[in-house]
């Protein structure tokens, strides 16, 4: 490396030797745009630049670079150095952009409910179009067609940068969903379905969300929305608490505010760094005919620890409330779905609060390796990484219920734990098998297909 010569050549010179950063040479982006290279970089053309933060900084854009997850390789280096001037090379492999994709998924909740309790009628098929990095500026677009268990269509156009320095940028977005088949009421901490041969739920979205990004690991978002959703009368019958006021038909206006703070060195598999993330929204504005009403505040944190070559631990809180007094099917969802406890997977908990805690200690059992597939030619596609991990975790969780319905596991102390281990390798894919035990001594193996939290 560059770097490490020129450390060799003058080794005399102070680490507080300060150096004029001259140039940033970019190759490899036939597509990508430079100013959005540009603008993940923790330095630009003119900064002083201080020799003991060189090798840190070089890997921070690197790992910046990554986490836009438009390159599948960054490579950043040093040239032409003199006694007072510095230049950087950074090099990068992009990534295929334009996604068809066909649908064939399961349509639960998560994947682990659909295999343990063989939902396999519950499937959709359709069609996924991903353009992104449109035009090279980041930009995405999205359609789809989704057909089967649930029906959904839509479309969806994002702009990371809208302005000069590329600060403040915008989503739009428009879905609609309906159901012959859904789940519509918990009972034993399992979701029951119901089935006519007539559309029994609709649902359609109107979004638009804008971003302000004033440094590289700061972002505020601001959205807006309109919903609706209806239910036709064999439902209603059947779940009176499903929109949770007595109505077959809600509408409202859905306003949100998020900070997050991403200081992770991947934001798919997290090793070391931090996360925080806070969110305020109210759902429904007083002005509409028929409308929900409540707000909820939730909570994220997340820190990683790198022990030695190879240790690693994690440990992250999430808290969310929402004084939503009536129950709502639909509204009240807490863990089942995204969050839970280890071994809870299969358990549904609804409530208008929960607490959880996640921990994770994790060793390296293969390192980071990078191989080539001599006879794939396309070079998005010829080079790939890969590494494993194998993990213990620990979690802690407490659903609050404040509602008139009375939910069993809500408003008690709840736990898991297990090993585990962690496939993770490039285009941001990672499958985790798990071994479980919860809190009721119940055992279970588990896939998933993201970073632990």
């Amino acid at each position: 490396m560059r770097l490490l010569l020129f450390l060799f050549l003058f080794p005399l010179i102070s680490f507080s030797q300060t150096f004029l950063l001259g140039k940033i040479e970019i190759s490899g982006n036939k597509k990508t745009h430079s100013k959005i290279i540009l603008r993940e970089l923790p330095f630009k053309e003119g900064d002083t630049l201080y020799l003991d933060k060189i090798p840190q900084q070089l890997k921070k854009a690197k790992e910046n670079l990554l986490n836009t997850s438009l390159f599948n390789f960054a490579e950043t280096d040093t040239f032409g150095t003199t006694t007072n001037t510095i230049n950087i090379s950074i090099k990068v492999v992009e990534r295929w952009y334009l996604w068809p994709i066909p649908i064939f998924e399961q349509a639960t909740r998560n994947f682990n409910s659909w295999l343990y309790e063989r939902g396999f009628d519950k499937i959709n098929y359709g069609l996924f179009l991903a353009q992104l990095n449109f035009r090279g500026r980041n930009e995405l677009l999205r359609f789809v067609f989704r057909r089967g268990f649930r029906e959904q269509y839509g479309l969806a156009y994002s702009v990371p940068g809208i302005d000069k320095k590329q600060k403040l940028g915008f989503e739009i977005k428009y879905l609609y969903y309906r159901q012959k088949k859904l789940a519509y009421i918990t009972t034993n901490n399992k979701p029951d379905y119901f089935f006519t041969n007539t559309y029994n739920y609709q649902n359609s979205s109107a979004s638009i969300s804008f971003t302000l990004r004033p440094e590289i690991y700061n972002r505020h978002n601001i959205e807006m929305s309109y919903n609706n959703h209806f239910i036709n009368d064999t439902l209603f019958e059947a779940n009176q608490y499903f929109l949770g006021n007595f109505n077959k038909e809600t509408q409202y206006i859905f306003v949100s505010y998020n900070f997050t703070r991403d200081k992770r060195n991947s934001n798919y598999y997290p090793l070391k760094g931090y996360y925080l993330s806070a969110t305020v929204s109210k759902t429904g504005l007083g002005m509409l005919k028929n409308e929900t009403d409540f707000f909820t505040i939730n909570t994220k944190a997340s820190k990683y620890f790198q022990f030695s070559k190879r240790f690693f631990f994690s440990t992250a809180g999430q808290a969310e409330y929402s004084n939503l007094k009536t129950y709502s099917y639909l509204f009240s969802r807490a863990f089942g779905y995204k969050n839970f406890t280890k071994g809870m997977e299969l358990y549904v908990i609804d409530g208008n609060g929960f607490g959880l805690c996640n921990n994770s200690l994790r060793y390296q059992l293969v390192k980071p390796h990078t191989k080539q597939i001599k006879k794939i030619k396309a070079e998005k596609f010829t080079k790939f990484h890969y590494a494993f991990y194998t993990s213990f975790n620990f979690d802690a969780g407490y659903v609050l219920n404040q509602t008139e319905i009375n939910m069993p596991y809500s408003n008690e102390f709840l736990y898991g734990y297990g090993v585990g281990i962690d496939f993770v390798t490039y285009y941001d894919i990672v499958f985790r098998f798990e071994f479980s035990v919860n809190k009721f001594g119940e055992t279970g193996i588990f896939l998933h297909f993201n970073a632990p939290f």
